[in-house]
């Protein structure tokens, strides 16, 4: 079971996954590429969709992993579904988590509602801003972001640290790359928590695209979904993959 994280976060993102599926998994998150203490090539065209769901083919390939399922959320979930695309032989199941289809996400764009709750991405794509603004006041992106449904805090500030700590010891440009990346190959391209801040529920529909695909929404969720609620997503996880066993 490979995990693939979003933004801005690290592996430690899936840890109340890993504890719950480890008994039945060999179960592998890492740093995805940028972020951690992975390589930080240098240059936005090293941070393309395509380059960086490579890097989990290879990771699988040396591992000797095929048949694997795929868990990935947010910018993960980018990654997770070009991967399925390209790689459909070393893939069992895929599971999803706040990272919508991206025919869906074009489709949405075309509306008012998606490209209002988007705009971050234009604001990331630029030069220098974004860094300046995400170390601005010790970090304080991630006491922002990070919070409930409610805005309530997500997590104990000694985990919060830990984050923190991450991108002050990385930086956030090799992470950032990525949407530099995406906007430059498109204009504005590129499940489902229904009180999500950045992504609208529609996008989790992708029953269109999608050969045997289930949807569940968890209500009073925040974008964090795995984290805030990591028993109902374990629990649907579980039901997911025994169903298909």
């Amino acid at each position: 079971m490979l995990f693939i994280h979003g933004f801005p976060e690290f592996w430690y993102s899936w840890r109340h996954q890993m504890n719950e599926f480890e008994k039945d998994y060999h179960v592998i998150a890492v740093d995805n590429r940028g972020y951690g203490d992975t390589d930080k090539p240098r240059g936005i065209r090293n941070y393309t969709v395509d380059k960086i769901v490579d890097d989990s083919k290879h990771l699988l390939e040396a591992l000797g992993k095929r048949d694997i399922v795929l868990v990935a959320h947010d910018w993960g979930g980018a990654i997770a579904w070009r991967f399925a695309a390209k790689y459909p032989s070393l893939l069992d199941k895929l599971i999803i988590i706040n990272s919508p289809h991206p025919l869906m996400t074009r489709i949405a764009l075309r509306g008012w509602a998606q490209f209002i709750a988007s705009w971050y991405m234009h604001f990331y794509s630029l030069p220098w801003l974004p860094e300046f603004a995400l170390r601005a006041n010790d970090y304080y992106i991630f006491d922002y972001a990070m919070q409930t449904w409610d805005n309530k805090p997500l997590l104990p500030s000694d985990q919060l640290e830990a984050y923190k700590y991450q991108f002050q010891k990385n930086g956030f440009t090799a992470p950032l790359n990525w949407y530099r990346a995406v906007i430059r190959r498109y204009p504005i391209n590129n499940p489902k928590s229904t009180n999500d801040k950045y992504l609208t529920t529609p996008l989790a529909a992708a029953h269109n695209y999608v050969n045997d695909l289930t949807v569940k929404y968890i209500d009073n969720c925040s974008h964090w979904t795995q984290m805030e609620h990591p028993i109902l997503v374990n629990q649907y996880m579980r039901e997911y993959l025994d169903a298909r066993k």
